[in-house]
């Protein structure tokens, strides 16, 4: 599935989505702490579904206004090889996210970590882990993306995408596995122009990153210093050689890809 555009979207533009989507969540917030005094970031599992309703009010928007011309298109692109890279991707970025975070021991902003699952709520689960992801790729590759290509150069609409979404995450721990998510999400984008794949990643990234916090990475990583590095050096060369190896994997028959960062621009169309 993607989103079809003839005008494309400007930096501004893209920045005002942003924008709004901040909106969703902090002016409710905002509205009850006046009213009542109840501070509404001390309820995660609230939050995430303030965040979520923000992000599908903002794509629903961006859908219905005719002067942004954007247009749902539905959609299915997935093969078996396609399948096992995007969770085996997904993985190996979570550990490498995981090693990251114990080098740069950022702080914690726990309340505007919105995203906190708790698998003893399987409606918690199901908005973080599944319709939290699924808007995400919607919005910030889907239509933010989709729309920056049609003005700028691959790598810009790959980076804008890939920032804003990091900024989407007001947790600083939060900010680098959320910056290097977009980034591999959007360059899968990138390759087969469908949300599809992103979607895939993105589901078992949350999926990953969920088992992590409730298991625990620290201890391990306190008692088996040496194989916790092996592991996440092996996960950073899995990226790399993963990277390659979805270059191989054919495209969608009507679809012809922008180019990746770092090679020539040539001149895509898409059949519809």
């Amino acid at each position: 599935m993607y989103v079809k555009t003839r005008h494309g979207l400007s930096l501004n533009g893209a920045w005002q989505m942003q924008i709004a989507l901040f909106a969703g969540w902090i002016v409710p917030c905002s509205i009850v702490f006046l009213i009542s005094g109840i501070n509404l970031l001390q309820f995660p599992a609230l939050l995430s579904w303030l965040y979520l309703l923000g992000g599908v009010s903002v794509i629903t928007c961006a859908l219905v206004r005719k002067r942004d011309n954007f247009k749902f298109m539905p959609r299915l692109y997935m093969t078996a090889e396609l399948f096992l890279l995007c969770i085996t991707m997904a993985i190996a970025l979570v550990m490498v996210k995981d090693g990251l975070g114990s080098l740069l021991p950022l702080p914690v902003w726990s309340d505007m970590s919105f995203t906190s699952i708790r698998t003893g709520d399987p409606f918690a689960v199901v908005c973080t882990v599944v319709l939290m992801a699924m808007m995400e790729e919607i919005l910030f590759r889907g239509i933010i993306m989709e729309a920056l290509l049609q003005r700028y150069s691959a790598g810009i609409a790959l980076l804008q995408s890939a920032l804003l979404y990091m900024l989407a995450h007001p947790d600083p721990a939060q900010m680098p596995g959320a910056f290097m998510l977009g980034f591999l999400t959007g360059a899968f984008y990138l390759r087969f122009r469908d949300l599809c794949p992103s979607m895939l990643i993105h589901i078992s990234y949350n999926a990953a990153a969920a088992l992590m916090l409730n298991v625990g990475s620290r201890h391990f990583a306190e008692d088996s210093p040496i194989l916790y590095v092996m592991i996440v050096t092996g996960c950073a060369g899995a990226l790399m050689a993963g990277y390659f190896l979805m270059q191989r994997i054919p495209l969608p028959k009507t679809e012809k890809a922008a180019p990746l960062p770092g090679k020539p621009l040539l001149h895509t169309e898409r059949s519809v």
